[in-house]
């Protein structure tokens, strides 16, 4: 049986990593997809391999920094499929700046505003056009893409936690304010996670030390958040509403003494 069978999901920043790896999930479990990306070009080959491979998608291009662009976004995902039952926002500023934001003395506040329109402010847009459908129909999934970044302190990327802490408080507001009229909405809080994005800003060195502080074998891969957005978006967590979901390997359930005392042993 298919887990989310009929169901009508819309995806930001679809077009590779984590959205791409849920669109082809979702597609292949029974749902219609709204593949969407600031790159529109790439959403549409994600969205025509759904389409070949036998499941039901559109590419869009989006902008989520753009309210025009989220507005329309949601008036194309209904009009063509009818409804909306799953709005995945996992959409994140991509600007290259993010990961060299490392000197606090010298903060960068055009970066913090960015971070904050794209990563907090896009996916507050997409809810506030999304819900009134989902309230209509009684019922609907909302998800977020938020960081293990967003609950602890970081010694580099200062606005980009910042702006998944924030996004926290949105998720758990948006599930207190509609929960009781049908409408849940849930984060994902990924930990280190192999997506091009970690490949272009980790070194080697960097990547040995990630996999020392997991408490399981592996690095994480885009289909293991993805599973988790599967999860929250079928009928199967209809009782899962304003959770933290921390999918991190393991690495936030232990002190930081762990990966020392083990090497010792």
């Amino acid at each position: 049986m298919h887990r989310v069978e009929g169901k009508v999901a819309l995806i930001t920043g679809a077009a590779s990593g984590i959205g791409r790896a849920a669109a082809q999930m979702f597609a292949v479990q029974g749902a219609h997809v709204v593949v969407t990306d600031l790159y529109g070009d790439a959403a549409q080959r994600v969205a025509q391999g759904i389409v070949e491979s036998g499941g039901s998608a559109i590419g869009l291009k989006v902008d989520v920094g753009v309210e025009a662009d989220l507005q329309q976004m949601v008036d194309t995902a209904v009009e063509t499929f009818g409804r909306l039952d799953v709005l995945f926002n996992n959409a994140v500023n991509k600007n290259p700046d993010t990961a060299r934001d490392v000197d606090f003395l010298n903060f960068n506040q055009d970066l913090f505003h960015a971070n904050m329109r794209v990563n907090v402010l896009g996916g507050v847009l997409a809810c506030k056009y999304a819900l009134p459908h989902m309230l209509g129909q009684g019922e609907g999934s909302i998800i977020f893409t938020s960081s293990t970044s967003s609950i602890a302190g970081e010694v580099a990327q200062f606005s980009y936690g910042a702006s998944k802490a924030a996004l926290n408080w949105y998720v758990q507001s948006i599930a207190a304010t509609f929960g009781k009229r049908g409408v849940r909405c849930n984060a994902i809080l990924p930990g280190v996670i192999r997506t091009a994005a970690l490949e272009g800003w980790a070194n080697e060195q960097m990547t040995q030390a990630f996999l020392d502080i997991q408490n399981v074998p592996r690095l994480g891969e885009p289909e293991d958040i993805a599973s988790m957005a599967l999860f929250l978006a079928s009928d199967e967590s209809r009782y899962v509403n304003g959770a933290l979901l921390r999918v991190d390997g393991g690495m936030s359930c232990g002190t930081p003494m762990v990966p020392v005392v083990r090497a010792y042993l």
